[in-house]
């Protein structure tokens, strides 16, 4: 018998209750007295469903039915799960405004607004200070290329590890609290590096202002899924990877400019506009369905007296630290368990690692090859912002019309996962073109404009291979959304981290042109991928699927 089932949810059996969704997590619940001792279930839940018509059981009556928008005739799922135990808490039918795929379109978009400034504005500082690294390295007195490639990719450093904290903590308090606490700390420490005098505090402020920055990168494609469904889910995702991708591009077009007058007000800059924002997120609203519906349980605990109501998303047996460490470790085991997870994971590993090995070298590149000077090199970077800003453009115009039209195709109409694909299979191999482009027009020198139009179709092709793949993972994993996309974001990380180390030495032995022709290759090398993926991705998820208890 099922319990519920959802517009896009497969059916679930009462002999293993989960409750599939795309936003948050996974909670591990203790076993349930669902039928009062003759229904137990072990319950694992990622997050919210979406729109569930859920009620209070003891508010639920026949009248009710007959007045609720959109009820049938016939006992519906909720009414069912609601006649199994009278105690259960759960949403006031399909239309409950409290629900946050129900919140109104001026509260979604104040929400999404939040957000994509976050994942814009932090990985803008990621990058923003790339222009003053000479400068550093004369007051510190270092000659290293290496350091001065790793004290801008340090901060990508801590999107590795935050993610992996934060991430099941706002499981346990909800995401309001994260985005407010971990704001205000980041901002602190963005404020901390332009005032310190050593480089290794440098070192380690930029590390921790990363990993208390990552909180939009950790949960912000589970607040899209959140509060929309999956036919709009796909323009949403797109504008939320463009911060990752465009704020590091645009940053350092300003901090070229600061940089002329201060290394140091690049960061005092940044820590204003980071406060700012850390302003906002204190007028967030939480969009964490098991958060609301534990509020909602306890609401309506006192206001009754009634101690036995509960959700099915309170665990009052397994305890926070169990909880916590199960999901740190579940993305790594999705890693080793899902091919599905790891071999995207590796495509975008890659692209975000050419990224940022740009970003890095861009700075000596055209100084050294255009004589550019530290007020105006910046600009250099502008031809990647305009290409991921064109991207973003081509998502949200083409992403979701593309999976509605692909399934519309199948005879049971189902949107698979798989069609978030074609884009990245279309656009990716335009960073091997960006590459080739920029590599040899800057290794001959030809005018200045040439290789930053290469850097256009660098742009135009990396965030083509980040956003779809985001949304790929989170239609895949309706119950382990949340922690593929950590997954995701943490081996992706990595490589923005590392990959950009290895600039200096590789153009040093092969020069830019065959340098960039290195990296071109590497990326056609992984094109592959998604055409596998679009193929045969179906059956490796019904193949591999990870056990987690």
């Amino acid at each position: 018998m099922a319990i519920y089932k959802n517009a896009n949810d497969p059916e679930i059996d009462v002999n293993s209750l989960s409750c599939p969704s795309d936003s948050d997590n996974a909670v591990e619940l203790p076993v349930l007295n669902l039928a009062r001792s003759r229904i137990s279930t072990v319950v694992d839940l990622e997050s919210q469903p979406e729109k569930q018509d859920y009620r209070i059981s003891s508010e639920l009556t026949s009248e009710d039915e007959q007045k609720s928008p959109g009820s049938t005739a016939a006992t519906t799922p909720s009414e069912e799960k609601s006649e199994i135990d009278p105690n259960l808490v759960t949403w006031d039918g399909p239309d409950d405004p409290k629900n946050p795929q129900n919140f109104t379109k001026l509260r979604k978009m104040q929400i999404m607004v939040t957000i994509s400034l976050s994942t814009f504005i932090i990985p803008l500082a990621s990058s923003m200070f790339a222009p003053g690294v000479p400068d550093i390295m004369v007051e510190f007195n270092f000659q290293s290329q290496i350091l001065g490639s790793f004290v801008v990719s340090i901060f990508v450093l801590g999107f590795v590890v935050g993610p992996m904290f934060i991430a099941p903590l706002s499981e346990m308090y909800g995401r309001t609290i994260m985005y407010r606490v971990t704001s205000v700390i980041s901002t602190g420490l963005i404020i901390g590096c332009g005032e310190c005098h050593s480089l290794a505090v440098l070192f380690v402020l930029r590390f921790l202002s990363g990993s208390f920055g990552s909180t939009a990168i950790a949960l912000g494609a589970g607040a899209v899924a959140d509060i929309f469904p999956v036919d709009k889910r796909g323009r949403y995702m797109a504008i939320y990877v463009l911060g990752p991708v465009c704020g590091p591009a645009v940053g350092p077009i300003i901090g070229g400019f600061l940089a002329a007058v201060s290394w140091r007000w690049i960061f005092r800059v940044i820590g204003i506009v980071a406060g700012l924002l850390a302003i906002a997120c204190f007028f967030l609203d939480e969009t964490y369905a098991p958060i609301l519906l534990r509020r909602k349980a306890a609401r309506l605990r006192k206001e009754t007296g009634n101690a036995a109501l509960y959700s099915i998303y309170e665990d009052r047996v397994t305890s926070p630290f169990s909880i916590l460490s199960r999901s740190i470790i579940r993305p790594v085991q999705l890693l080793i368990a899902s091919p599905v997870v790891l071999i995207p994971s590796l495509l975008s590993a890659c692209t975000y690692g050419e990224l940022y090995l740009l970003f890095t070298t861009f700075t000596d590149v055209f100084e050294t090859q255009y004589g550019f000077s530290t007020d105006i090199v910046g600009l250099a970077y502008i031809g990647l912002g305009l290409g991921s800003l064109s991207s973003c453009f081509i998502m949200i115009f083409f992403a979701d019309r593309i999976m509605i039209h692909l399934a519309n195709k199948r005879p049971d109409k189902k949107r698979q996962p798989e069609f978030r694909l074609p884009l990245v299979i279309i656009l990716t191999p335009f960073v091997t073109i960006g590459l080739l482009i920029y590599g040899w027009t800057a290794d001959k020198q030809v005018h200045w404009i040439v290789p930053i139009i290469g850097t256009y179709f660098v742009g135009l092709g990396i965030l083509a291979s980040l956003a779809p793949i985001t949304g790929y993972l989170v239609d895949s994993y309706h119950i382990y959304a949340a922690s593929a996309s950590s997954a995701c974001t943490m081996i992706r990380s990595l490589g923005g981290a590392f990959l950009p180390l290895a600039g200096p030495k590789m153009y040093a032995a092969l020069g830019l042109g065959w340098g960039n022709t290195l990296l071109a290759f590497i990326t056609l090398g992984m094109w592959p991928v998604p055409v596998a993926l679009y193929f045969y991705g179906d059956r490796l998820r019904k193949k591999f699927q990870p056990d987690f208890h």
